[in-house]
């Protein structure tokens, strides 16, 4: 079955796409815009190997994890954790990667459009962001830090922290951008906190 993540090992002479691993990883994959075209399922097994334990070390908490290619790596580790964690999921999201700098965008059009569709789809993107069991927040690159896109973000952490989800930031190696130190002190919370949280081989630092 071309399109399925399990062809390589599926048992089936003919496929129907009804049986529930094609069904929920496809909603998976889907819903986290993971095509069969993406480098990921051209990964090596290094960089997978990376993911996995990344995954592993941050389980159930919050973790930081610094790449040169932060695309890559956040679709990555996207993709392995709907590998772990699709069981199960009846089409639930269990498996988000939020795109802070859109989610930003589009949290600022929504206050000048009350009625549309960017508010409804901003109210599913909340929904996943704050149940998802676990979540890779990435797009920091283009986002400049000031106390409002800090405080957003260290809500969500807080929200999700409480109820033992694991989420997992993909930051550049220079760390994130932040506007003027002297007034944004949420801006000099959350790089401390994720200079804190970053992942380090064979452990978190």
């Amino acid at each position: 079955m071309q399109g399925c993540i399990f062809s390589a090992h599926c048992t089936e002479h003919t496929c129907d796409q009804s049986c529930p691993i094609y069904v929920e990883t496809s909603y998976l994959l889907e819903r986290n815009e993971i095509t069969m075209n993406s480098s990921v399922f051209r990964s090596t097994e290094g960089d997978i190997s990376l993911a996995v334990d990344v995954l592993s070390e941050f389980s159930g908490r919050v973790g930081v994890f610094k790449a040169d290619d932060t695309v890559k790596y956040s679709e990555l580790l996207t993709y392995c954790a709907i590998c772990q964690n699709w069981l199960g999921s009846r089409l639930h999201c269990t498996v988000y990667n939020l795109k802070y700098s859109k989610y930003l965008e589009d949290t600022k059009k929504s206050w000048n459009y009350a009625n549309s569709s960017i508010t409804d789809n901003l109210e599913y993107v909340k929904i996943w962001s704050e149940s998802a069991k676990v979540l890779i927040i990435s797009n920091f690159d283009y986002v400049s830090f000031g106390d409002y896109e800090s405080q957003l973000i260290l809500n969500l952490i807080q929200t999700r922290s409480q109820a033992g989800l694991t989420t997992i930031m993909v930051s550049p190696t220079s760390g994130i951008v932040t506007k003027s130190a002297t007034t944004n002190s949420f801006a000099i919370e959350l790089k401390k906190k994720m200079n804190s949280w970053a992942y380090s081989k064979g452990g978190k630092k």
